[in-house]
C-alpha cells in the first residue's frame, strides 16, 4: 500500500507508523522535498539531523520500541528557537555572522527525546515583528491559501504555519505575543 503523506496530521502520522503502515525515513524525505520546493518558509533545513534522527526512529519503531506516540514524526521551528548546529537569526540578516547555537533550546531538547524529527527552522518577520508575515531578507512565505494571487501569510510565525499549510512539515513550532500563531494559521488556512 503506498503511503501519501500529503496533509496528514502530525497524529494522523503517528498512527500510521504505530500500525506499522509508513516509515519515518520516507516520511521525512517526503517532507525535506515539499520544504525544498516551498519558496522562503524556511531559513535553514537540518537535513543530515533529520535523516539521522528518522532512521533512529525507523529502527525503534521496527523493534516495537518507540520513544513516545510522535517518535520519528518530523518538526519544524520558528527562527527564534536555538537547534543545535544552525545559526538563530530571528529573521534578521544582522545576525547571519552569529555562532551557530551549541545546543537545542530546551523545547527543541524535549521533543528529540520524544524522538520528533527536526526538518528546520521557518521564516519570519524580523525580529518576529510584524502581524503581517514579511520578512526583506529571506523572502516571504507565500500564502498557500490562494495560488492565484500573492497574498500576505500573517506573521510573526509566518513560515511555520506556510510550511504545515502548505503540506512541508505535518507540525511546527510558532511563539504568540498578540496573534502570532492564530494571525497567520487563519489566513493560511491551517487546519
Amino acid at each position: 500500500m503506498a503511503i501519501t503523506f500529503d496533509k496528514l496530521s502530525a497524529s494522523e502520522l503517528g498512527r500510521l507508523f504505530a500500525s506499522s503502515g509508513a516509515d519515518p525515513v520516507k516520511a521525512t524525505e517526503f517532507y525535506l522535498e515539499r520544504a525544498k520546493k516551498t519558496e522562503a518558509v524556511f531559513i535553514t533545513l537540518t537535513e543530515k539531523r533529520a535523516r539521522l534522527e528518522a532512521e533512529a526512529a525507523r529502527a525503534r519503531w521496527r523493534a516495537g520500541l518507540p520513544l513516545s506516540s510522535v517518535d520519528g514524526i518530523p518538526i519544524a521551528w520558528k527562527d527564534l528557537f536555538d537547534v543545535r548546529q544552525t545559526v538563530t537569526t530571528a529573521g534578521s540578516a544582522v545576525f547571519l555572522d552569529r555562532t551557530p547555537a551549541r545546543e537545542d533550546a530546551a523545547l527543541v531538547t524535549l521533543t528529540a527525546r520524544a524522538g520528533m524529527v527536526c526538518l528546520g527552522k521557518t521564516n519570519l518577520p524580523e525580529f518576529a515583528y510584524s502581524g503581517i508575515g514579511i520578512n526583506p531578507h529571506f523572502g516571504t512565505p507565500r500564502n498557500p491559501y490562494d495560488q492565484g494571487i500573492a497574498r500576505v501569510p500573517g506573521g510573526s510565525s509566518s513560515g511555520s504555519a506556510v510550511a504545515v499549510a502548505s503540506g512541508s512539515a505535518p507540525i511546527s513550532v510558532g511563539t504568540d505575543t498578540g496573534g502570532s500563531i492564530r494571525v497567520p494559521c487563519a489566513l493560511s488556512d491551517c487546519t
